[in-house]
């Protein structure tokens, strides 16, 4: 049989006490309760806990060696509802971001590092998904703010601040390049769906080469692939800063480039900015990267 949080409260009053009326005064309850606790506790237990001493009480040996293990069992129990209530208080809804993978590539480590230093507690998910993907997870309500270039001219969503971004092809640093060098070398591209993808398909075309191609669905792979020689790209420059200022790939210069694709900072258009969400919006905008939108 188990017994209850007030009976072992009860128990201990009693032996702090030494008598049953003032255990009851301790706890604002009748001697009779005490008692009733007593018994039923006893029951439970299946040994006499105390023995008459005068006009209180004492403890058996059955009852001292239960005693140091009720005090532990009352503080678990005191210290587990301490800890429920405070978990309630201090973990809330989290706050859900959608990006595609170049936005991570480019920036949103650093942003998330700098909202998680402001504010620690904060649960925060991030989910990487493709560019069409996106819009859907903002109006279903399954993400709060997304990251994403150039969103689609919907209703439904709306642009709350941009960052400025730029496209450039990036080459090893090893060799020059001319027109009819970037016609002849290998280009490494993203996936198909790829904001990436579709900015260098673009490009291609505008300056009318049709280079051979190789598709690697990873900014990371493709930056190292290059800065080895294996081919060029069109990538962010946010992606490449630190390896050209370390001399370990260049930026080729075209007609066509540096392209403009500005990131955007995107929530639902019908709702208002959850207190997180504001919060990392307030946190990129300090960080000056990111500009509000008009």
């Amino acid at each position: 049989m188990s017994f209850l949080p007030a009976q072992l409260r009860a128990f201990l009053a009693v032996v702090d006490q030494g008598s049953l009326r003032s255990a009851a005064d301790v706890l604002g309850v009748t001697p009779a309760a005490v008692s009733s606790s007593l018994t039923s506790l006893q029951h439970a237990v299946g040994a006499q806990l105390f023995m008459r001493d005068g006009r209180g009480v004492k403890l058996t040996p059955a009852g001292t060696s239960f005693a140091s293990d009720a005090r532990r069992i009352v503080a678990l129990s005191a210290g587990a509802i301490a800890s429920a209530q405070a978990a309630m208080q201090a973990v809330g809804p989290p706050l859900r971001i959608a990006a595609v993978a170049a936005a991570c590539d480019a920036f949103l480590g650093d942003l998330l590092a700098r909202f998680m230093a402001h504010a620690a507690d904060a649960p925060v998910e991030l989910e990487v998904v493709r560019r069409d993907a996106l819009w859907t997870l903002i109006e279903e309500r399954k993400a709060d703010i997304a990251f994403a270039e150039v969103p689609p001219k919907r209703a439904t969503l709306q642009l709350l601040a941009i960052r400025r971004n730029e496209y450039v092809v990036a080459a090893a640093a090893s060799r020059r390049y001319d027109k009819a060098a970037l016609a002849k070398s290998l280009w490494l591209i993203r996936e198909p769906g790829s904001g990436t993808r579709t900015a260098t398909e673009e490009f291609l075309a505008e300056y009318a080469i049709s280079p051979r191609t190789r598709t690697i669905a990873s900014a990371a792979a493709i930056v190292r692939c290059v800065a080895k020689g294996v081919g060029v790209s069109l990538l962010p420059r946010d992606a490449i800063d630190s390896d050209v200022r370390a001399s370990a790939l260049q930026i080729v210069r075209t007609p066509f480039t540096p392209r403009p694709r500005p990131w955007c900072f995107i929530t639902a258009a019908d709702r208002d900015l959850s207190p997180l969400a504001a919060a990392f919006l307030d946190v990129a905008l300090k960080s000056r990267a990111f500009v509000p939108a008009q």
